[in-house]
């Protein structure tokens, strides 16, 4: 085990990257929010919208939630770290910690949306207990094994899925936001039991696996010791980005080959280069952020980061009521839209999370689910204005 985190400590960089990682799931979220494509990403695009849609599976869909994930793993390590220093029961804090996540994944789920994933942290997340004192080889190891797995599966399930008709897959369909709310809402809550906690169950060896090579780098401090690992990080940096570059080259063929383009015939590929790319992207980050020019440049992200789980449901709320509300589902938006609204959105959240954490201590969410850990009422407004 590495040194203790001190409390008062705060790292930066991991919230610059929650807080681009939040960006990159409100991406890859909006068009299933809107009602532009469905939960299986089984929509057909032509014309721009084909090379936006082609664009979002080579640098955007599957590379964000892997970075959310491995962050998850690395606050569980943070997290527990600290708490052993406070009390005695550092596993009760936690565990009062994922109940209350699970609340609010319910929540977002029934009353918002299906494509909630809070519900699915807070599950998986009961199992990084057992790796919370294993050796960090152990947990690299275990890591591995469970990611190798699931990307053999994916790849074979969507190669299986190529010789099946799409007409006979049973493919979700687009659901149109606020469209018969109640009813939506009725159904999602039955799904929620069924449906909603299979799937969790059946990611669990991904999800676990991405928990679980943030848990590796929190055990091996690779944050605080950046400067002095990076040429390790450059290597694999390198090593990453080569990895990915043949399935890059697989997705440009079938687009170029294939018009209208399919997203679906390529999951398979584009979910396998969510793993080599998320780690490409971190290492990049983590190496971009030992400079004070890049350290001032993506500073604005950690204010989003800091507040990543109330950011994170507001996205979901404000595309219900944009889409819902003021277009009346009478306009359904192509997929070129969502890239504008998203950054335009995001850039707002920006300044209001900076204006929010000059006044508070934490964000409104983050605040509950804080008094649900400790158990306590705690001062949310800071003692003294910081600019």
């Amino acid at each position: 085990m590495t040194q203790n985190i001190s409390q008062g400590e705060r790292i930066h960089s991991i919230d610059i990257i929650r807080g681009i990682a939040v960006l990159g799931i409100f991406l890859v979220n909006w068009p299933v929010i809107a009602g532009v494509d469905s939960r299986d990403i089984s929509g057909v695009y032509d014309g721009l919208d084909s090379y936006i849609r082609l664009f979002y599976d080579m640098f955007i869909q599957t590379k964000f939630y892997t970075i959310f994930s491995f962050l998850f793993g690395l606050g569980f390590y943070i997290f527990m770290n600290r708490a052993e220093a406070k009390t005695d029961h550092p596993k009760t804090l936690f565990v009062r910690r994922l109940l209350i996540l699970l609340l609010f994944g319910f929540l977002h789920y029934v009353l918002l949306w299906d494509g909630d994933i809070l519900h699915t942290y807070a599950i998986t997340g009961f199992f990084l207990f057992l790796f919370y004192k294993r050796e960090p080889r152990t947990t690299l190891i275990w890591a591995i094994v469970l990611l190798s797995f699931m990307q053999l599966f994916t790849l074979l399930g969507s190669l299986l899925m190529l010789l099946v008709p799409v007409d006979e897959l049973g493919l979700s369909t687009a659901i149109m936001p606020l469209d018969n709310w109640g009813l939506q809402i009725t159904d999602r809550f039955h799904s929620f039991y069924s449906e909603a906690i299979n799937n969790s169950l059946i990611m669990l060896p991904e999800t676990l696996g991405l928990f679980l090579l943030g848990l590796y780098a929190g055990k091996k401090d690779i944050f605080r010791r950046a400067k002095e690992l990076d040429p390790k990080l450059k290597k694999w940096q390198i090593i990453m980005f080569i990895l990915t570059l043949p399935m890059w080259f697989i997705m440009v063929y079938f687009f170029m080959n294939n018009q209208p383009y399919t997203p679906l015939s390529l999951i398979g590929i584009t979910t396998i280069s969510g793993k080599t790319l998320f780690i490409f992207y971190i290492f990049t980050l983590m190496r971009l952020l030992q400079k004070e020019k890049w350290q001032k440049l993506l500073r604005p992200f950690q204010y989003v980061g800091r507040m990543a789980l109330t950011n994170y449901i507001s996205h979901t709320i404000v595309t219900l009521l944009v889409f819902g509300l003021l277009f009346k589902n009478d306009y359904l938006a192509p997929l070129w839209v969502g890239p504008l609204f998203c950054i335009g959105f995001y850039t707002l959240q920006i300044f209001i999370s900076r204006w929010w954490l000059s006044r508070y201590q934490y964000g409104p969410l983050e605040y509950i689910w804080r008094l649900g850990t400790y158990g306590k009422i705690m001062p949310l407004k800071k003692k003294s204005k910081v600019s």
